[in-house]
């Protein structure tokens, strides 16, 4: 028998984190009654700081949940790297799945996932989810992600080129439903980087750290989740402040500094940085533009 343990790193937003919890478990009794039973599954919640109550609904409605605490400043990485420190010395886990309290499985998800680890052609394989827009289920959010290290193109893709196939490769894969084999851990000693991305590219340099050290990364396009984007990650608004803070804020994915050291480490300097230029004129362009349109600019101004 396998042991697979699922990660949940959460923060304050309970209401959120039952409704993906309910999904969740749905997709785990199935597995219960139509699994063949040679996958225990474990799920530690790591509670990052919360104070609206979700530690003591969570302790009280599914007394089988590890519930591990953080005092506010573990962050995204700081919580992963937590959980995974518990389930593979604690519960000895064969496999860690990343996952998201705002995320929910298909019905037959973790069928599929007992399939995927007998599967001799995937040992050793950090395997992706194909996901979906939880209100629209018929685009993709990601199949996995790309970055060129020569010319710094980074991002997911989000179309699928031959539906006959159900492997991508790629480079890295998102935090969520996400499955890693517990052996690339301790045999080549990779880690989540939570100094440098405690945040964002928390999931990204790990994965590319795995694509680097030779270890396959694929997505596996039947193992299927949607993801509500509304509580995924920081909202944009329409002042210069706001612009201000998606640089320097570690909610955001426009972090300057944490992208500089993103680059630094998995780019081929100094070409890479065409990239992360690219990012920045398009990003700052859009939002520029946006703000325009919603109030005058000496409104915006007034703001600063």
């Amino acid at each position: 028998m396998k042991k697979v343990t699922i990660l949940i790193p959460i923060h304050n937003r309970l209401e959120i984190t039952k409704e993906g919890l309910s999904s969740l478990y749905k997709a785990l009794y199935y597995y219960n009654e139509y699994g063949k039973g040679s996958i225990l599954y474990s799920i530690i919640v790591i509670d990052d700081g919360s104070t609206d109550g979700s530690k003591d609904y969570i302790a009280e409605v599914y007394k089988d949940i590890y519930l591990l605490k953080g005092d506010g400043h573990l962050w995204w990485t700081g919580c992963i790297n937590l959980g995974a420190r518990f389930a593979i010395y604690e519960i000895q886990s064969d496999y860690l799945l990343l996952w998201n309290d705002d995320i929910f499985p298909n019905q037959n998800y973790f069928l599929i996932i007992e399939s995927l680890i007998y599967d001799i052609r995937f040992i050793n394989t950090v395997i992706g989810s194909k996901i979906i827009f939880k209100n629209s289920p018929e685009k993709i959010w990601s199949v996995g992600g790309y970055f060129n290290k020569f010319s710094g193109n980074f991002g997911m893709k989000n179309k699928i080129k031959d539906n006959k196939k159900k492997i991508i490769n790629c480079q890295w894969q998102p935090g969520m439903g996400t499955l890693i084999p517990v052996n690339v851990i301790t045999s080549y000693g990779i880690i989540w980087d939570e100094k440098n991305f405690p945040q964002y590219h928390g999931d990204s340099d790990f994965t590319l750290q795995c694509s680097t050290k030779g270890i396959q990364i694929i997505t596996y396009l039947d193992l299927i989740i949607s993801n509500n984007t509304e509580t995924t990650g920081f909202s944009r608004k329409t002042n210069l402040n706001d612009l201000y803070e998606s640089f320097t804020s570690i909610k955001s994915g426009y972090n300057v500094e944490v992208d500089l050291k993103f680059y630094l480490k998995h780019g081929y300097l100094p070409f890479a940085f065409w990239g992360m230029f690219i990012k920045y004129f398009t990003f700052t362009g859009g939002y520029i533009k946006h703000s325009i349109f919603k109030r005058p600019v000496e409104k915006m101004l007034s703001e600063v």
